[in-house]
């Protein structure tokens, strides 16, 4: 079974989005999800919109293949609007 989204992976779309949020709410939510490694790369970065709930959220992945949950970004500016591709992902 799985579940349809749309993932972007563009970095200067995420980095206008995390300059959006800031440094104060980026490191609140990394705090609240109890994230103690920081992201160090722009790479891993990626912004997800689930079809089902219409979510729009802000993750990492790791180089080890561990994907995090950051923070959900509907509501700001500077979500991406362009380079949303459709992906299938596992339950």
């Amino acid at each position: 079974m799985s579940e349809i989204v749309f993932r972007n992976y563009d970095i200067t779309a995420i980095k206008k989005l995390l300059k959006e949020i800031g440094k104060e709410r980026y490191e609140a939510a990394l705090l609240n999800r109890s994230i103690t490694q920081k992201p160090l790369v722009m790479k891993g970065f990626f912004v997800e919109f689930e079809v089902n709930t219409k979510d729009v959220n802000l993750y990492y992945r790791y180089p080890s293949r561990i994907t995090l949950f950051i923070m959900p970004v509907l509501g700001y500016w500077a979500v991406p609007t362009f380079g949303w591709e459709l992906y299938r992902k596992k339950l």
